[in-house]
């Protein structure tokens, strides 16, 4: 309940005016896999930035950020940009600038760690050094700036519940089978959806922990998926828990991700089957 109701009034806060806001993203809420367009109020968002952009009104405003990590292509130098980060001005009567991408390919991580970190940055001109001598030797940026995220209830093939939890908490993954693609998974009955699940400790991509080898999974009970009505289908897990008892993981696992796909009595995937990844935090409480 405590979860539901913090959720709920972040969703009210993202959907009150961006207008005195310095930093922001749209869409808010955010899906895992959504495009996203973060926006920087130069205006209010402190520093020298917004003078010397009224001086010099010309001037490209760049992207620099850190987090949850520095762009996939590269920050550049501060004394020269990446090409890559300009910015576009929303309008020419306010200095709101904005800049498009998908979070996950934009800063190489996964939606996990986008959602738990959020994005740090700041707005600069291409050369942070520009008019120093004009401005009191001030840098020609913004002051550093966070954006919370917060994530969209999902209507996908898969959806996880809760979107950031650790390895010892309870997990649910919920699968539509109405939204599959591929032939020979489609129109499912209530008891023939399952689940090949497998431990990563992520320190060797050949050390593998699967609850249950793949041509077993279907005779595996525990990875029966439950079907919940109108195509849905759910299973829901303590993880550690749940590969202990199996005797799968030792005391100890490292558990930092779980790998998951569907299987169908009789069916065989042609090649290697589609597997999603989960990444569980680290945090100790």
């Amino acid at each position: 309940m405590k979860k539901a109701t913090l959720l709920l009034l972040s969703i009210v806060l993202s959907q009150l005016s961006v207008s005195g806001q310095k930093a922001y993203i749209n869409p808010s809420p955010t899906g895992k896999n959504d495009t996203i367009t973060l926006f920087i109020n130069v205006a209010i968002a402190g520093g020298a930035l917004s003078e010397m952009l009224d001086a010099h009104p010309d001037e490209t405003v760049y992207l620099w950020g850190w987090e949850p990590r520095e762009p996939r292509v590269g920050n550049g130098q501060w004394a020269s940009s990446n090409d890559a980060l300009a910015m576009t001005r929303v309008s020419p009567n306010e200095k709101i600038y904005s800049i498009r991408f998908l979070p996950t390919d934009f800063y190489n991580v996964d939606a996990t760690e986008f959602f738990l970190d959020g994005i740090k940055c700041l707005a600069k001109l291409k050369d942070g050094y520009t008019y120093q001598g004009d401005f009191g030797g001030r840098e020609a940026k913004t002051d550093d700036l966070a954006v919370s995220v917060v994530p969209k209830l999902c209507n996908e093939l898969f959806c996880v519940f809760p979107e950031l939890c650790k390895a010892d908490d309870y997990f649910a993954i919920t699968y539509d089978n109405k939204l599959e693609t591929r032939a020979g998974l489609q129109n499912m009955g209530p008891d023939e959806c399952y689940l090949y699940l497998r431990a990563d400790p992520g320190n060797s991509p050949f050390v593998l922990f699967p609850y249950a080898p793949s041509n077993q999974v279907v005779n595996t009970p525990e990875l029966k998926m439950k079907y919940l009505g109108d195509g849905k289908f759910r299973l829901t897990i303590l993880p550690t828990e749940f590969f202990k008892e199996a005797g799968v993981i030792p005391d100890g696992f490292n558990f930092q991700k779980l790998h998951y796909y569907i299987m169908r009595p009789g069916y065989n995937y042609p090649g290697p089957p589609p597997s999603q990844a989960f990444t569980f935090l680290e945090c100790l409480d």
